[in-house]
């Protein structure tokens, strides 16, 4: 495991290492019930989920970040992975599909992470509904990796976000490019390929609350 995540900048830490490998023994135990992900063999669970994951701390300073929202959480990436990784988040995993919901639970419980992970079963819908308490409000970071209609997700996701949270997608460079050319609500970093991927990565953005500004770097609001 340590071999399979030092490329994506994972330092060799033993307890980290026996957290994240009890995770991975927790997701082919839930695959046997329901489909997490597409295949878990352990090491695609070590480097396409887990290092791509934790790669994120790469591009965005985790350990001067309080709360964590993830949507689309699946199996718990990143959401649950970063989780494992930087306790001090305070993390929401928002996952529609009630089995896999069920499974992120027992693994929260599994992993000893009640007091810091909650699982909500909810569908974000594409416009607030007035007066409802949104699950991102005062999120320093909201990850997607995969949602539904992906390619659709920044025409309406800005709505739910506050000034000074970053929003983390996971995409590929094409479709990258294209939400770069048509989303000018976003302020956008430049995009970041993952280790030993062929064109997936890792594009940070912020919304914009005025003119589109040029491309910056993000850190946790203050």
């Amino acid at each position: 495991l340590a071999a399979a995540l030092a490329p994506y900048g994972v330092a060799p830490d033993p307890a980290l290492l026996a957290r994240l490998a009890r995770y991975i023994e927790l997701i082919a135990q839930g695959q046997q019930r329901v489909r997490l992900v597409g295949e878990a063999a352990p090491e695609i669970l070590a480097t396409r989920h887990l290092g791509e994951s934790l790669y994120l701390a790469q591009l965005f300073d985790l350990a001067a970040a309080r709360r964590l929202v993830d949507l689309g959480a699946g199996a718990g990436f990143p959401g649950l992975a970063l989780a494992l990784a930087w306790p001090q988040l305070k993390t929401t995993l928002v996952e529609s599909t009630q089995k896999k919901a069920a499974f992120l639970r027992h693994a929260v419980a599994a992993l000893g992470l009640e007091a810091q992970v909650e699982v909500e079963a909810r569908y974000l819908e594409r416009q607030p509904p007035a007066g409802a308490r949104s699950p991102l409000a005062g999120a320093d970071l909201v990850t997607v990796r995969a949602l539904d209609k992906m390619a659709e997700v920044p025409t309406w996701l800005w709505r739910w976000l506050d000034p000074h949270t970053t929003a983390a997608f996971w995409l590929t460079a094409p479709t990258a490019h294209l939400w770069r050319q048509d989303s000018s609500r976003w302020q956008w970093q430049p995009f970041s390929p993952l280790p030993a991927a062929t064109s997936r990565g890792l594009q940070l953005a912020r919304v914009s609350r005025g003119t589109p500004t040029p491309e910056t770097s993000l850190t946790p609001h203050p």
